[in-house]
């Protein structure tokens, strides 16, 4: 490189040799002309001088301190609406198709089946709420500090989740405990061990014997084996017992396992209207052989085998 240059090309330079970016043997070069020349000397201070940046005025940085108070205060207060219309909307979502009303078995029209399966120990419910378009939820659980399970139901719009009116329920239960339907204010027992007792009484002389009052479905199972496979000595369906014909008779009245419940009265059923048959079983004898006697029912027999049976199971449980 040449001793001299002319100021142009030395102009061209001085930035990057302000920043220390040329060779030092282009900076000797520099300095030699910077020594000579005034002009490129006053140009390299200028390229060297900080820049000064206007200063925002102290009041228009208080209006924009305002200003971005306001918008975030805004945005807090429209977040606060928007959260809680998501919360009121929510809350009525869940009350009208999940939460619902309470229904009561004696206020509403509730129309459905029990059965008892003695094997599994399984109450099970199956039923309608009647009267209404609205689809049911039904909740159970054990109470423990009252010593029952607890059925609540509750109408709430149809949707996915619960479709229909329709309910369905299958409860283990072994007789230790009463079934409760529970209502916000009232509750009622709808089954429990003293439901399903088998009771025995004996009638003598014209006074009535209390035998058996109990909840045990292996003795009434047991019984109503030996009804069940005692033969038949008659043909025709028997018409209710003669309670003043004998001076000594038994009544068992074994527990039904099933059963229905209507809260809405059909006027015109004729299954209503008709007298209901007698449940009872009446064991009796005449001339030395025992009979089983139901009405609607043939006349049975038993053997002495079976009287025994019977005989030594209320003697086990008095």
């Amino acid at each position: 490189m040449k001793d001299t240059l002319n100021c142009n090309i030395v102009r061209d330079m001085l930035p990057l040799y302000a920043e220390k970016l040329t060779s030092e043997e282009s900076n000797t070069v520099i300095r030699q002309h910077l020594e000579q020349c005034e002009d490129c000397r006053t140009y390299l201070e200028h390229i060297q001088k900080p820049i000064d940046f206007p200063t925002v005025p102290k009041i228009e940085i208080e209006y924009m301190r305002k200003v971005k108070y306001s918008l975030k205060r805004r945005t807090y207060i429209l977040s606060g609406v928007i959260a809680a219309s998501c919360i009121i909307l929510l809350g009525i979502f869940l009350r009208l198709f999940i939460v619902g009303s309470p229904v009561f078995i004696g206020d509403s029209p509730i129309n459905y089946q029990w059965n008892y399966d003695t094997g599994r120990e399984i109450y099970s419910i199956r039923g309608t709420l009647e009267q209404t378009k609205n689809s049911v939820r039904v909740k159970v659980y054990d109470d423990k500090q009252s010593n029952q399970i607890n059925i609540k139901m509750y109408e709430i719009m149809p949707s996915v989740f619960f479709p229909n009116n329709h309910f369905s329920l299958d409860i283990p239960w072994n007789g230790d405990t009463n079934i409760v339907w529970q209502g916000k204010n009232n509750q009622q027992v709808i089954m429990g061990s003293q439901y399903l007792n088998l009771f025995i009484s004996k009638f003598q002389d014209g006074n009535y014997e209390k035998l058996i009052d109990l909840f045990d479905m292996e003795g009434a199972a047991m019984i109503k084996r030996l009804y069940d496979n005692a033969p038949d000595i008659s043909s025709n369906a028997l018409v209710p017992f003669d309670e003043t014909k004998y001076n000594q008779y038994m009544i068992i009245s074994l527990p039904l396992t099933s059963g229905k419940y209507s809260a809405v009265w059909i006027a015109d059923d004729k299954a209503l209207q008709e007298q209901a048959l007698d449940e009872r079983i009446f064991l009796y004898e005449e001339d030395g052989q025992y009979y089983f006697y139901k009405q609607g029912q043939h006349l049975k027999s038993l053997s002495s085998k079976d009287i025994d049976e019977i005989l030594n199971y209320i003697k086990t449980k008095r």
